[in-house]
């Protein structure tokens, strides 16, 4: 048992010196995080009660044979349904994506400037009071940018300030695409951004 106990420890040990691995998360939108809120707020005419539900991951490793470079992954599901009289909403998106992540200081990936990019699908159901529901598959392209500092090491993973500026794009399709919107743009600025390497 002692000899499992000593070799995990030092796998731990070997993970976070190499630090080939990186989850991310920040501070919008609950994003990269997950989160279910219920929020009711009394009114002058009518209630609201709005419920929230978001599940986001953000995943990048290695790729061994080309140094700095990493494949990242995405996957969320977000849904908001909102309850006021005739003015009910649903809005409720899930999908995924997939791209490349490179870091341009391969040997320091905690204080590294980077820069990524990743494309991916979702299905978005809209539904507004009175009106039935309106259904597609968007894709969209994902570009972030930004810089690393290193904030030190808790146990087996480091922890890094990560503030980055992204663009997003996206080309919305079925229902939607006919009845709401065709495309949009999305300039974020990830201030409160932090990735954990491990």
């Amino acid at each position: 048992m002692k000899l499992f106990l000593a070799a995990a420890l030092a796998l731990l040990s070997v993970a976070s010196y190499a630090q080939t691995k990186i989850v991310s998360f920040d501070a919008f939108d609950y994003s990269y995080t997950g989160a279910l809120s219920f929020k009711h707020e009394e009114g002058k005419h009518a209630d609201r009660d709005t419920t929230t539900f978001k599940f986001n991951l953000n995943f990048a490793q290695n790729l061994d044979q080309y140094v700095g470079l990493m494949w990242k992954a995405q996957a969320y599901w977000n849904r908001e349904d909102i309850t006021f009289g005739s003015n009910d909403t649903l809005v409720s998106t899930f999908g995924g994506a997939g791209g490349l992540l490179y870091n341009f200081q391969a040997n320091d990936i905690k204080n590294s400037f980077m820069a990524g990019a990743v494309a991916g699908i979702e299905r978005a159901t809209f539904q507004q009071a009175g009106a039935s529901k309106e259904a597609g598959f968007n894709l969209f392209l994902n570009l972030e940018a930004g810089k690393r500092w290193d904030l030190g090491s808790y146990s087996a993973a480091n922890i890094s300030y990560a503030p980055t500026i992204s663009l997003n794009l996206k080309r919305y399709g079925g229902d939607i695409r006919d009845t709401y919107f065709k495309s949009g743009r999305d300039l974020r600025f990830n201030f409160l951004k932090f990735d954990i390497l491990f």
